[in-house]
């Protein structure tokens, strides 16, 4: 069984950016017309990918204000405190079009999930660790935020052997030769290419739906397949931090010219590889909280220095910040999360074979007056301002 799950937020942003125009400053989003132009790209864009796989259940996380920024960081403004908005667009006009298109998809038999204090990434989370940890169930994310690529990861079922994936779709094209991108763990090539027993009594059977689910991606126009480690990119960023989200590597110092030196790749690995020989080679986030001693250890032999710090504070707020491990949420998100999970898992399925902007929108303001207009003919007039359908 394959499960969904948009980062929403993501697929809103990437439309704003496309239906203003590529940044050029077109749309304000002050007319309903422009924001009619929003809500059908967002329509278009995401019917495709429903259609494309057609999965068992289809899931949308939404951004709330977001918990980490009560954590104090030392050397700079606080988390994202960097992101400036556009005074340009009316923002009260975007925020009210999402809620809307949400309750849209609420309505077509999807789960829209929206917890106080929690990021859509971490709804995403919490979404992927129940479906795979306790629904033993595939899942595909789908966003442009490559932070969720921690998320990739493959379990293998100790009573049946039956192997699970979580895995992160990036389906935006950006750039000369550029492809999508389907993010997948170690062994995921192997499972797709397997060639499955054949039953000649139930050939029907025989045909292991959740290979053809992920093969409908790969086999689209300029997929590429990526592997990655998940736990790597999270532990990466513990140590060396993240500038989109202005967090600082674990550790920053002045060098003998008064220069701002931090902890970089390089120096990363080393300490990894410090790690791997003090704790031994599966080294996680989760030995890294249990092991701060030995992570002090490394910081002071690969940078010659000695952190003036308390190093348990120091790797608390770090998971907190770049970790997206449901262990590091507050309990407040996770109480709400299984306060509201049975009654989604519950809904029943809705088949989105046929799945487009027309009947996603149907009898809304959007294409109520257009009956007799297909995705193409409805999208023409963004075309006019230069943007192009992203799928």
């Amino acid at each position: 069984m394959t499960n969904l799950i948009f980062d929403l937020n993501n697929i809103a942003w990437r439309s704003l950016y496309i239906t203003s125009g590529y940044g050029s400053k077109q749309y304000s989003y002050d007319s309903q017309f422009e924001i009619d132009q929003l809500i059908r790209k967002m329509a278009t864009d995401v019917a495709y990918i429903i259609r494309l796989i057609n999965p068992a259940r289809v899931i949308f996380a939404l951004d709330d204000k977001s918990w980490r920024r009560d954590i104090k960081i030392e050397e700079n403004e606080g988390y994202k405190a960097q992101r400036t908005k556009s005074t340009f667009i009316n923002w009260d006009n975007v925020y009210a079009a999402l809620t809307e298109f949400s309750e849209i998809l609420e309505n077509n038999g999807m789960i829209v999930t929206k917890i106080p204090t929690a990021e859509g990434d971490d709804t995403v989370s919490l979404w992927t660790h129940e479906l795979i940890d306790n629904q033993s169930q595939h899942v595909i994310i789908v966003s442009g935020d490559e932070d969720l690529r921690q998320l990739v990861r493959v379990k293998t079922l100790p009573f049946n052997n039956k192997i699970v994936f979580s895995t992160v779709f990036n389906p935006f094209m950006q750039g000369k030769n550029a492809s999508r991108k389907l993010y997948v763990p170690q062994y995921f090539q192997t499972w797709i290419n397997e060639t499955e027993v054949v039953d000649i009594f139930n050939m029907k059977g025989s045909i292991n739906v959740d290979k053809e689910d992920f093969k409908k991606i790969i086999s689209a126009e300029k997929t590429k397949i990526e592997v990655v480690d998940g736990e790597m990119i999270a532990l990466r960023k513990i140590f060396c931090g993240d500038d989109g989200d202005n967090i600082p590597s674990i550790y920053t110092w002045l060098n003998d010219k008064g220069v701002e030196v931090r902890i970089t790749n390089s120096k990363f690995e080393k300490i990894y590889e410090y790690l791997q020989h003090k704790i031994g080679n599966n080294v996680g986030t989760t030995e890294v909280y249990a092991n701060t001693d030995k992570v002090l250890e490394a910081i002071k032999i690969v940078t010659k220095q000695n952190p003036p710090f308390d190093i348990d504070t120091r790797v608390e707020r770090q998971l907190k910040l770049v970790v997206l491990n449901t262990v590091f949420f507050p309990s407040s998100i996770i109480e709400k999360f299984h306060e509201i999970k049975t009654i989604n898992l519950e809904k029943p399925r809705t088949n989105y074979a046929n799945l487009n902007m027309y009947n996603l929108l149907e009898g809304t303001r959007y294409v109520k007056e257009r009956k007799n207009d297909n995705e193409a003919s409805i999208f023409k007039e963004i075309d006019k301002i230069k943007g192009t359908s992203l799928f």
